[in-house]
């Protein structure tokens, strides 16, 4: 009992702090995932998306000769270049076209094929290295007095890498949100 209250009136708070100790040896690694670890490998992400820059496309007359010597024009054609198109793209990937009806400063992007309520009609196939557009006007690139284009076209292409997915986690008709998801520079 002596001990015991010795002990209680000796350890008061008015002393002042003493130093600090010295440290204590490095602990064992955390379990695997903590920070610093290298986690598992995530799905494939986007870094294979080809993307072409805005083009200037020119379309050209589908023409026949009428019997009475004339020449009748039964539409519009053009191909764009697309030399990543291959077989491997065309069987397992996916393939996009889109235009910019307007300016590159006030885009209005539109997925092809194209329909408006003027009858307007703009779409397109695909084969090795070409996409072929087909409309029933010239939609090709414009450029007014002071240099400002109209109607360029681009092309994305997504090469397959896994299996379908359940769910499709983007509007590939919505430029915008391809852009987004795909991180597309302008």
């Amino acid at each position: 009992m002596v001990a015991t209250s010795f002990l209680i009136t000796s350890c008061g708070k008015d002393g002042a702090t003493g130093p600090a100790g010295a440290a204590g040896a490095q602990g064992p690694a955390g379990p695997a995932g903590s920070k610093g670890d290298k986690g598992d490998k995530g799905d494939t992400g986007t870094a294979n998306v080809i993307y072409s820059d805005w083009l200037d496309v020119g379309f050209s007359p589908d023409t026949v000769h009428t019997p009475g010597g004339g020449i009748d024009t039964l539409g519009y054609y053009a191909g764009i270049e697309a030399p990543k198109l291959d077989l491997t793209m065309l069987t397992t990937g996916e393939m996009h076209l889109y235009v910019n009806i307007n300016t590159a400063d006030d885009p209005v992007i539109a997925p092809l094929p194209y329909a408006d309520e003027n009858g307007v009609i703009i779409r397109y196939i695909a084969y090795t290295g070409v996409f072929e557009i087909h409309s029933n006007i010239d939609p090709g690139t414009q450029q007014d007095n002071n240099g400002v284009k109209y109607q360029q076209y681009r092309y994305v292409l997504v090469p397959g890498g896994s299996a379908a997915r359940m769910k499709n986690v983007v509007d590939w008709n919505n430029y915008a949100a391809v852009k987004a998801y795909l991180n597309l520079k302008d």
